[in-house]
């Protein structure tokens, strides 16, 4: 009879390979995307106002973005229930994906203030560990290996076809001989 352990072991492997999938790809477009709204005038008066306050009264305003996005949230939901699923999607996407910049911003910009709390240091000392868990224990997984240096081949393959595209509309394609050592190079991993 398998353990416990052993039982667990897929799911819990699925769990931490979507999580981490989730938060590297999220949590970086979340905090490209703040960066972005952190060069508009308004947002950094703002932040220069959030940066004034109490860390218990920064803490409340991570609410803000949960309420201005939660009837958009409801929207989508009435589209999909509607029959039209894939606006609902988009819409459910948008308002997930705008939400978590502005949090990541406020997260970038109110860390040292909020750090003063104790629980909340706490807490996200507790995080931090759990996800460096959930990463040691994908990393030593041979199918995580595997996926990964799948999704490297595919993006080397992707920006490589980019690139052509971008040359051929400046009018300074490579020549077929280019080409193909190029995607070569690609599908080796020499790229």
């Amino acid at each position: 009879m398998r353990s416990l352990k052993a039982l667990l072991r897929p799911p819990l492997l699925l769990l931490a390979f979507l999580w981490v999938v989730l938060e590297e790809t999220l949590w970086s477009w979340s905090k490209a995307i703040g960066g972005l709204i952190a060069r508009i005038p308004l947002f950094a008066v703002l932040e220069r106002l959030i940066l004034r306050l109490d860390a218990r009264m920064v803490l409340l305003i991570f609410a803000i973005p949960i309420a201005l996005l939660f009837p958009v949230k409801i929207a989508a939901l009435w589209l999909i229930t509607n029959g039209q699923p894939l606006g609902g999607l988009a819409v459910l996407l948008a308002a997930k994906t705008i939400g978590t910049a502005f949090s990541a911003r406020l997260y970038v910009v109110a860390e040292p203030k909020l750090m003063t709390i104790p629980i909340f240091a706490k807490v996200r000392n507790w995080v931090v560990a759990l996800l460096a868990r959930a990463h040691a224990f994908l990393d030593s997984s041979p199918a995580w290996q595997a996926v990964r240096h799948a999704m490297k081949r595919a993006k080397a393959a992707i920006h490589a076809a980019a690139r052509r595209v971008r040359l051929a509309l400046l009018g300074e394609a490579p020549s077929l001989l280019e080409r193909v050592r190029s995607a070569r190079r690609t599908w080796r991993g020499q790229a």
